[in-house]
């Protein structure tokens, strides 16, 4: 299905892209995938044009991977009658000064060894959520991502129809990432299920408007309202019947919840009721649970699911946290060089493409015999055990080709090259 979007030579380097991001160990530079992938006879500087200067439609892959997720998993990414998306930021540390869009940022990781400031790029992620009853665990599929403009070192700009511009802001970086999704999966519903930072009403209205509901997470101190009166003779609203949400845990009795999180029922305490929250026209639908220290408070913006839908559908969100991880370490989705702002977007989502294909493919070739053994260093479902069975593979091919009595290999032969690429 990608075959289309290339011409015949950029749809071999596409291919051997994909390859070496997971077989190359280490960093994965041009400089590492173009030396794994021997059996591509192309000088390094065909590789790295082929990410800064070939025509090739990077938004045209995208869409083509989220119609193959659709395909594949069909009714796997259906969660109550709509599709299930997760939104995400991330924070990627680099220090060149010709890289587009490089600025300090706050970092909310609390990582001491990091700081209170990470110099570098904040990414939009944005991926569609499945469910697996094989395995019983959810899994992210990340297609997108979205490089967000910052105010220290702005590079996209928005004009609106009387010719005002201005710069883009965080909201302008991540809206427009759901959006497309929506548009691709055409008529069909969707969710977006995200963490507390997105529960603000620039972020709600705007989707809510597309028939996009969200699910979140609110603050422990969040406030709202029974009622919403309207003022005719200021044209505006009045709210009424305030609410701190942590309260209502002693203010109703809460009801006792079976919920499936992670795989396993749960018992839960909630309470859930309609209210109205500030800046945010429609009414939302609050689940407060008890916690461990605390109450947790959910809110969805379709009032229509029950508690125990929407405390299972925000339990999701954790997959695209492990997502994130897997691109970072097996396709190093933050090992890019270049300073090129088509090269940059282009690196980003071919490592995005190449997760999603291979773990569609692991899951099919889980069973398999030329996959290595679980062991407490490798798990059922990591990529490392894929990588290392591939490469075991692939060495054996090569091996194959030299049978005895010719199975020693010379010291300077093509397939003792070939074999020490792939081990590299």
């Amino acid at each position: 299905m990608f075959q289309t979007h290339f011409s015949k030579p950029n749809f071999i380097y596409f291919q051997g892209y994909l390859w070496g991001l997971l077989l190359t160990g280490g960093r994965k530079t041009m400089n590492n995938i173009a030396h794994c992938c021997f059996w591509i006879d192309r000088n390094l500087c065909s590789w790295e044009r082929f990410l800064s200067d070939n025509l090739w439609d990077v938004n045209a892959v995208r869409n083509t991977l989220v119609q193959i997720l659709v395909q594949k998993l069909e009714d796997k990414l259906k969660f109550h009658g709509a599709y299930l998306a997760c939104v995400d930021t991330l924070l990627i540390a680099k220090n060149g000064t010709r890289m587009l869009g490089v600025q300090k940022w706050h970092d909310h990781s609390g990582n001491a060894d990091r700081g209170e400031e990470l110099k570098g790029h904040h990414w939009a992620i944005l991926g569609l959520i499945s469910y697996e009853k094989t395995s019983q665990r959810y899994w992210c599929w990340v297609t997108k991502l979205r490089l967000i403009s910052g105010n220290l070192n702005p590079f996209q700009f928005i004009v609106n129809e009387d010719g005002v511009t201005r710069r883009a802001n965080f909201w302008d970086g991540v809206i427009p990432l759901i959006l497309e999704l929506k548009k691709t999966l055409g008529l069909n519903s969707l969710r977006v299920v995200v963490d507390a930072y997105f529960s603000k009403a620039p972020f709600l209205s705007p989707l809510v408007d597309k028939l996009i509901n969200v699910i979140t997470r609110m603050r422990k101190d969040a406030v709202a309202w029974d009622n919403r009166i309207e003022n005719k003779s200021k044209k505006s609203f009045i709210l009424d019947g305030k609410w701190k949400l942590a309260h209502l845990l002693k203010e109703f009795k809460p009801q006792s919840l079976s919920v499936k999180i992670y795989g396993k029922f749960t018992q839960v305490e909630a309470v859930e009721r309609e209210v109205y929250t500030r800046g945010f026209q429609p009414k939302v639908k609050v689940v407060v649970m008890k916690g461990a220290k605390e109450p947790i408070i959910l809110m969805s913006t379709d009032i229509t699911l029950t508690a125990i839908q929407i405390i299972e559908i925000y339990g999701s969100r954790f997959s695209i946290e492990l997502a994130i991880r897997d691109l970072k370490q097996h396709f190093g989705l933050g090992d890019y060089q270049c300073y090129l702002g088509i090269a940059i977007d282009r690196f980003v989502q071919l490592a995005c493409v190449a997760y999603c294909l291979f773990r569609l493919f692991q899951i099919k070739e889980i069973e398999q015999s030329w996959m290595p053994k679980v062991s407490p260093s490798c798990s059922l479902f990591s990529f490392s055990r894929l990588r290392r069975g591939l490469q075991h593979f692939a060495i054996t091919q090569v091996l194959s080709q030299k049978s005895a009595p010719e199975a020693d290999l010379p010291s300077r032969s093509r397939e003792l090259d070939q074999i020490l690429r792939l081990a590299a």
